[in-house]
């Protein structure tokens, strides 16, 4: 039996978490990027651990009824579904490359250059990323 990628993920989450909790208690007193990284790690761990027991549970869920294991499949391959989710996407896109040029404007005007810097690689990278998918796309279809 192969085993499904995203338990790995679920295991990262543990981890995350515990040398989050390990870094906490060895340095308690530490300063800048250190004194919050525990947290982060405590905080992106515990979204993992949390989406992998939701997972976990559905796929339980499924397992047990046939019927909502049919549901789901045709749910899943159901071609208005697939097309909500493509324009959804779609809208996000857009939403963030719009977020995106806000921030880059802040930052400039609060005079951060190394946050707009990274704002404005993120916002490259963003629009790039749209004509790369479009390439791979319209080679799959």
């Amino acid at each position: 039996m192969k085993k499904d990628p995203k338990s790995y993920v679920f295991y990262l989450g543990f981890a995350l978490f515990a040398v989050g909790l390990i870094l906490a208690f060895l340095f308690p007193d530490a300063d800048d990027i250190m004194q919050a990284l525990p947290f982060v790690l405590v905080g992106c761990g515990s979204g993992i651990i949390s989406v992998g027991i939701v997972n976990i549970m559905r796929k339980k869920k499924i397992d047990k009824d046939p019927k909502k294991a049919w549901e789901y499949e045709i749910a899943e391959k159901d071609e208005r579904n697939i097309r909500i989710r493509e324009k959804a996407g779609y809208a996000a896109w857009y939403t963030t490359l719009y977020v995106l040029a806000m921030l880059a404007l802040v930052f400039v005007v609060l005079k951060n250059y190394l946050a707009f810097g990274l704002v404005g690689g993120a916002f490259f990278i963003h629009m790039i990323s749209l004509f790369v998918y479009v390439k791979i796309y319209n080679k799959k279809l």
